[in-house]
């Protein structure tokens, strides 16, 4: 008798940790390796994404006057199961300060700045880059629980250093996602490497080799480059292509804050740079217009396949304003064909 219940609590128990796994349809942070896992053939997923989000310096002042609505009056967000940016600067209380008066490097969004995400269909952020270390540790935590409470799930920072290499697995619709973002440099902060994941190929790769095993579709931010650079760094460019060697389907660049082109690399592709998406820098024309990209992922009995489905042209600024026509649509479409080795012809 004694065997038996044992036996019975030993197969509950077994049942609520298989309930656990495969319920689970959100986003949690993986900290054990877990067993293989597929998609069914047919399952698909949509992402969407889009540039840098700074939400600081002005766009942080017009927030704290005219509230959460205004950034996005002028942009609608197509759905997609994934929206992702890169969050170009800590979300922290500096008692109405948005800019350093020391430098309008530093800079900081407002509290408010993650319900702007979550308002306008953000669902996920990079949080590494340059700017995440801009106002501290304080921030940079401060701008996780932000995150949090607005249920914008996010990637690259965290306060633990053992979580920063752990992948955010994020479930769509029977597809299993591990995202990474890492940054190539920070601005500030002699111990960032502590909170913010770098492009450290030691800790990184082995993680996507890993992640690439139970995942159906491996995810990469990278932020680095040069600023608005002509074209994109060579040295970023080789760290895009070993990130899809090492498992990758999916790698989206940013920082140089002008868009570039995409590239398909085997059965991967790689977004070279998605420029700015909220961001006033009105001293480059590139700067004030870029495209965001939509992707499908599909199960076949091969495997989890990738396409891409549309890139969508807009004007940057402190409201981004979607362009479906016209002339500087034409000229963004016309530079996104310009940098990549794909054909575009039936995207937009």
């Amino acid at each position: 008798m004694e065997r038996t219940h044992r036996t019975l609590t030993l197969l509950f128990v077994s049942a609520v940790c298989v309930c656990v796994v495969v319920s689970s349809t959100t986003n949690f942070r993986m900290r054990v390796t877990i067993g293989p896992h597929r998609a069914e053939p047919g399952y698909k997923a949509t992402l969407l994404a889009f540039g840098d989000v700074n939400l600081g310096r002005a766009v942080g002042q017009t927030l704290l006057r005219l509230g959460a609505g205004h950034v996005f009056d002028k942009m609608t967000i197509d759905s997609a199961d994934i929206v992702f940016v890169n969050l170009e600067c800590p979300l922290s209380d500096q008692n109405g300060e948005t800019e350093s008066p020391l430098s309008n490097f530093i800079f900081t969004g407002p509290p408010i700045g993650a319900s702007v995400l979550a308002a306008a269909g953000i669902t996920h952020a990079a949080t590494a880059n340059n700017h995440a270390y801009d106002y501290g540790e304080r921030a940079l935590n401060e701008t996780i629980d932000l995150l949090d409470r607005a249920n914008v799930a996010h990637a690259g920072t965290a306060k633990q250093t053992a979580e920063l290499f752990e992948p955010l697995c994020i479930e769509r619709n029977g597809i299993r996602f591990a995202l990474f973002a890492v940054t190539d440099f920070m601005n500030l902060g002699r111990e960032w490497r502590r909170h913010a994941a770098s492009t450290d190929t030691a800790l990184l790769f082995p993680k996507l080799r890993e992640s690439a095993r139970w995942a159906d579709a491996v995810v990469v931010s990278v932020h680095g480059g040069d600023e608005y650079a002509e074209r994109p760094s060579p040295r970023m460019t080789r760290f895009m292509r070993q990130c899809v060697d090492e498992g990758a389907k999916l790698v989206l660049g940013h920082h140089p804050h002008v868009p570039y082109g995409i590239d398909s690399l085997r059965d991967g592709y790689i977004v070279q740079s998605l420029g700015n998406f909220v961001f006033f820098q009105p001293q480059h024309e590139w700067t004030q217009a870029s495209y965001g990209v939509l992707f499908e992922f599909f199960k076949t009995p091969a495997g989890t396949a990738i396409a891409l489905k549309r890139i969508i042209p807009f004007e940057v600024g402190f409201q981004p304003a979607r362009l479906d026509t016209g002339r500087v649509c034409n000229r963004i479409i016309a530079r996104a064909r310009q940098y990549s080795t794909i054909s575009l012809k039936q995207i937009h």
